[in-house]
């Protein structure tokens, strides 16, 4: 092989494409894709997820549930031995 530049006529070149992967056809390009695509779904449910985690919650009365806040559980008192 030669290492001296060869100059490449129009008559030779069919198509020349642009952007990432552009004339390469192999199954790279297709993984990369499908990468992109995954990162740029996950970071709009990401999004999504945190706008909605700032709505605050509302109790409507007749609920069930106690408008008083409950006493966090207390840990069971003892020697901490299992029994004999």
């Amino acid at each position: 092989m030669s290492r001296e530049p060869r100059s490449v006529s129009t008559d030779h070149v069919r198509v020349v494409r642009a952007g990432h992967g552009a004339n390469c056809s192999s199954i790279g390009s297709v993984i990369d894709t499908l990468f992109l695509t995954a990162l740029s779904g996950g970071a709009v449910f990401a999004a999504i997820a945190a706008a909605l985690s700032e709505e605050p919650i509302h109790m409507t009365p007749g609920s069930g549930a106690s408008s008083e806040p409950s006493e966090p559980p207390t840990a069971p008192t003892g020697s901490g031995e299992q029994g004999s």
